[in-house]
């Protein structure tokens, strides 16, 4: 995918074009669909939970295609048919879901149809050389990404916001001016203004016509320019996956858990990728954007991976899979599923190969850690030798099995795969120093005895030293920062400000965000060092001393004040508990005590002053 400036020549107005001719339509198509109660009712298995009237995919169809061929000259209409019988074909079998309800096999069976004139239609790439083969993997890729795209059709926003983010990327990616290019814009177009209905709280749906329509266009629009100008195999296959990767993600990650608790993948439910976020404490429209986040980067992935940038493309291409695999990590714990579904899986005499890794988690983090120490030894041959990357190739394939032995060997011998992730401290961090200090240490030296590190670089080793050490921390930290995250997200928990901004404030605020039973987010403190106020203590403000407290409350709306420090005079304890009452807020005392196991009280348990 060659990116140039000049691509920009015909996006624009097709872009523009399409947004205002969703705006124009999509008013009307929801007013149609409520008058012939083309709704989707509220169900068990379905995310809304008012009736939302369909059809909206409609307009984004009649908008893509009316506005492609207004722009497009009409000697290159013919370009565009696999795109418009592909496009046309799964709107109008999205359209009879939407209004008829068909099963599932009827709704795929009608998708290889759409997909079959397609290629009729000269849709298909080579793959492999084999013409019958090609076929069937264009086939096959085409029916997936549809089907991808219908399963992400799950919360208000995203699959269209997904589908604008790999529109545009795709239309920046493809010549100046071609037919491919003025489509996919005046689809990311068409995409962007329907965002604005369908949006959280949405006010219609895309409906099956307009998930199928957008995952049937992207789908080829994904395999446009290695129709084109056929490249290499990496290229072929990693550029359309990236491009699409959301989608993606969720229906492999969606297919194997509902796979894994004998749930029918066929079935809707409440257990996608969004879903979960959800589930961890986002908001919905905080969830969506997070997944919009990983799209775009995707996407600037597979721009990078054109033929001038591909070094720097791969190594970013990695950094967002590591990304993917470690958001799988956090959302595989999230519990969807009744505790039944597991057990009765456990009980089988083959038991699934993906149930081995939820219960032997140490064999991801040994496949992440190599994941990472590939990334950061070939990151630091692109950042040491940029465009003279060729000439060192065969040093870094040659040295790339011993710094791999070497660097993992010695994460086990310093302690990396002793750690709990989610309980990230200083001393891990002291750990993972020592362990990647060893690994570079012990992969110098044996290089220097395997190939008297003739040719090699020792700048090479401490980018790599620091890369590596980077790249694993953030991979451990990320457990704790999500969790922290997500826990600020959740609605309805109560607004805590704490009295002491000291170590107890500290293990406080430690003790309420790792330990959800409480339900309590800390705002900030009050301190009566003054010295302290306007410092940040564990990332919440300190707000001044007791005299602001009843200003911070009505400001802040506090629910609960918490006392963290036990050297608390008589006076100060009563004037705070005279200002609580005052502001008719919660009074409590952190303590955290050592006690015999006859007299044990909870550690952490909150008592009144």
């Amino acid at each position: 995918m060659d990116f140039d400036l000049a691509m920009l020549a015909g996006a624009p107005s097709a872009f523009l074009a399409g947004c205002a001719a969703t705006a124009a339509l999509t008013p009307a198509l929801r007013q149609l669909a409520r008058s012939t109660r083309t709704v989707a009712a509220p169900a068990e298995d379905r995310w809304h939970h008012r009736p939302t009237p369909l059809l909206g995919g409609l307009g984004v169809w009649a908008a893509t295609g009316a506005v492609t061929l207004a722009v497009t000259p009409r000697a290159s209409w013919s370009q565009l048919t696999p795109l418009l019988i592909a496009g046309s074909g799964a709107c109008l079998l999205g359209v009879i879901d939407d209004v008829l309800r068909i099963k599932p096999a009827s709704k795929l069976t009608g998708q290889i149809a759409v997909g079959c004139l397609a290629l009729v239609g000269g849709g298909s790439v080579v793959w492999s050389g084999s013409a019958a083969l090609d076929l069937l993997l264009t086939l096959a890729w085409f029916v997936a990404i549809v089907n991808a795209f219908n399963l992400i059709d799950n919360m208000d926003g995203l699959c269209v916001g997904v589908g604008a983010i790999a529109s545009l990327f795709i239309s920046l990616g493809l010549p100046a001016g071609s037919p491919m290019s003025i489509y996919a814009a005046a689809l990311g177009g068409a995409c962007a203004a329907f965002m604005a209905f369908n949006f959280h709280p949405a006010s219609i749906f895309l409906g099956d016509g307009g998930s199928l329509f957008i995952g049937a266009s992207l789908a080829l629009l994904s395999l446009a320019d290695a129709r084109d100008h056929p490249t290499g195999l990496v290229t072929l296959v990693g550029v359309p996956v990236l491009l699409l990767l959301i989608p993606i993600f969720d229906a492999v990650f969606v297919t194997i858990t509902r796979r894994l608790s004998a749930r029918r993948a066929t079935v809707g439910g409440r257990d996608h990728t969004s879903h979960r976020l959800v589930a961890m404490g986002f908001t919905e429209r905080q969830a969506v954007l997070l997944l919009y986040g990983f799209a775009a980067a995707a996407g600037m992935a597979a721009m990078s991976m054109d033929r001038v940038q591909f070094r720097e493309g791969r190594a970013l291409a990695g950094i967002v899979v590591v990304t993917l695999s470690l958001l799988a990590a956090h959302l595989g714990r999230v519990r969807m599923y009744d505790g039944g579904d597991f057990i009765s899986l456990r009980d089988r005499v083959f038991t699934p190969l993906l149930i081995e890794f939820t219960y032997k988690r140490r064999i991801f983090e040994v496949l992440l850690d190599l994941a990472l120490v590939v990334l950061a030894y070939y990151g630091a041959y692109v950042i040491r030798f940029d465009r003279e990357l060729p000439q060192y190739h065969n040093l870094l394939i040659a040295s790339l099995p011993i710094v791999i032995g070497c660097q993992l060997v010695s994460f086990f011998i310093a302690g990396v795969y002793r750690g709990v992730w989610h309980y990230f401290t200083t001393n891990d961090l002291i750990t993972y120093v020592k362990a990647v200090g060893l690994a570079v240490v012990s992969s110098l030296l044996a290089l220097l005895y395997v190939y008297r590190f003739e040719g090699y670089s020792r700048a090479v080793f401490l980018i790599d030293a620091m890369a590596l050490l980077l790249l694993l921390v953030g991979s451990r930290f990320s457990f704790r920062f999500v969790k922290d995250l997500a826990g600020r997200a959740q609605p309805g928990r109560q607004r805590v400000v704490v009295y002491g901004a000291g170590e107890g404030g500290a293990l406080l605020v430690r003790e309420v965000s790792q330990n959800p039973r409480y339900g309590y987010y800390v705002v900030g403190f009050i301190d009566d060092d003054e010295s302290k106020a306007g410092k940040q203590l564990s990332g919440s403000p300190v707000f001044g001393g007791l005299g602001a407290l009843q200003a911070i409350v009505k400001r802040e709306s506090i629910d609960l004040v918490v006392v963290s420090t036990s050297k608390l005079d008589p006076s100060r304890r009563q004037e705070l508990k005279r200002q609580c009452a005052q502001s008719g807020t919660r009074l409590l005392q952190f303590e955290f005590t050592l006690r015999p196991l006859d007299d044990f009280v909870h550690a952490g348990h909150g008592q009144a002053v």
